[in-house]
């Protein structure tokens, strides 16, 4: 038997609490850590379709990339969605865990897979976590150069998106620097590394203008596009640890809709 213990604890190492933001909250937020597990629903947010998705397909645990739970909560009734939710997962005994900005800067975790579904070669971290090799962002280079035109619908192509956004600096695409989620913070990071390109989310227009005005072209792929890849991969590693430790829980990816598209 495993338990939503078991699964906690194997999460908990591969990407632990101490490389999460001192803001985030991580772990497990809802639900008895001596459940019984017998399927898991992994996904990036938790909308009320993903828990409706988890009590019809009957799992006990959902595995999340953005937490449920932020700030500290007085009181919970179901006039808040974010609620609702809850009430609703601990209603239903369906366990929550959490892994956010730790996700992001473990090795394996967000931001190597972006890089990977981008073709980057040789990658290195872009900015370091204090006294480890993980960190957030990753910087590479391409196979071969090709234009931001060329690369932007290569973005497309692999993320599955209709649409994206891209500052033109007016240089080839070679040396590459990512960030999955919201990582515009990051471009002198990336102008240092010594990348042409960035690619992450939620860019702001002055962001965008001070990339391009520096010399660095920029795409904003959106948050969700950049952190989706991840999430088969997160139930694939579940399930990888689950066989090799003689479980037999079932993993699942939850039917995610897109919050934000182009009309």
């Amino acid at each position: 038997m495993i338990t939503v213990r078991d699964v906690e604890s194997f999460l908990y190492t591969w990407a632990p609490a101490g490389l999460a933001a001192s803001w985030d909250n991580v772990g497990l937020l809802v639900g008895d850590p001596v459940r019984e597990v017998k399927k898991i629903l992994t996904t990036l947010d938790i909308p009320e379709s993903v828990v409706e998705e988890a009590v019809q397909t009957g799992a006990d645990l959902i595995v999340s990339h953005h937490p449920v739970i932020f700030d500290p909560i007085k009181k919970m009734t179901d006039r808040s969605w974010q609620h609702k939710l809850l009430l609703d997962c601990a209603e239903n005994k369906i366990a929550v865990y959490s892994a956010h900005t730790s996700l992001d800067s473990v090795l394996g975790g967000v931001n190597d897979v972006l890089a990977e579904k981008i073709g980057l070669l040789h990658t290195e971290v872009l900015v370091p976590a204090a006294g480890g090799e993980a960190g957030l962002g990753r910087v590479g280079c391409l196979h071969e150069p090709m234009t931001l035109q060329e690369f932007s619908e290569k973005i497309k192509t692999v993320l599955k998106l209709d649409n994206i956004i891209a500052g033109d600096a007016g240089r080839r695409v070679s040396k590459v620097a990512v960030c999955g989620g919201a990582g515009a913070e990051f471009i002198d990071e990336a102008l240092a590394a010594g990348a042409d390109t960035f690619v992450t989310g939620d860019v702001k227009y002055h962001t965008a203008q001070n990339a391009v005005y520096s010399g660095l072209n920029i795409i904003d792929a959106t948050h969700q596009g950049t952190e989706l890849p991840m999430i088969n991969t997160l139930a694939d590693r579940i399930a990888l640890r689950l066989t090799s430790g003689g479980f037999n829980a079932q993993v699942l990816v939850a039917k995610e809709s897109k919050i934000l598209q182009y009309l």
